[in-house]
């Protein structure tokens, strides 16, 4: 029994060393991509997609260990046009806030997959015709992505990922529809 106990705690000890072996530490970095969105229509498969511009990202956080990071950041999606906005000369600016697990797993080599998960609130600014209007939603974040933290300089990191931001639009009467809206984004972090 006490050969028992004593395994199972060096495997314990073991696994815990394992997968705290990536130091912890409070990150910040930014990126840079080109923005997509998709409105989901009742009536409608899919509402053609917006066409996008450029999208900025500033994202900072804390990694506990290989595995597991808490990450917030703001994201401008920049201005997007659709062909049946022209003639109004509209432009729809979305932005959002956001608090996500970063989940993924650290190799020895330096290149970490990860999945994000969380909360936004996003924030939609809509220009025609001289006139604005604004809303704001909560929405659900996710996204998909690699990270490279070459061991030859220290703290730094640089990923390519895929996020977006999913919410709710209310188009007027009883109608509600789901609107998203992401960035493929080259980011680089710095860990302290």
């Amino acid at each position: 029994m006490k050969k028992t106990v004593a395994i199972a705690i060096s495997a314990l000890m073991a696994t815990s060393a394992w997968a705290n072996s990536v130091e912890p530490g409070f990150y910040v970095g930014g990126g840079f991509g080109l923005t997509e969105s998709k409105l989901e229509n009742q009536d409608m498969s899919a509402f053609p997609t917006l066409d996008g511009s450029r999208s900025l990202r500033v994202y900072g956080g804390y990694q506990f260990n290989r595995i597991v990071s808490l990450e917030g950041g703001y994201t401008n999606y920049g201005d997007l046009s659709h062909a049946m906005l022209q003639g109004a000369n509209a432009k729809v600016t979305p932005s959002a806030f956001s608090v996500a697990a970063n989940l993924g797993y650290s190799f020895d080599n330096g290149l970490r997959p990860f999945a994000t998960l969380g909360l936004s609130h996003v924030n939609v600014d809509l220009k025609a015709n001289g006139q604005s209007e604004s809303d704001s939603a909560s929405g659900f974040r996710y996204g998909l992505g690699l990270e490279y933290a070459p061991q030859m300089i220290d703290g730094l990191a640089v990923r390519v990922a895929y996020e977006a931001d999913a919410f709710k639009v209310d188009m007027g009467g009883s109608s509600t529809d789901t609107f998203s809206v992401g960035s493929l984004y080259l980011g680089a972090s710095y860990k302290f």
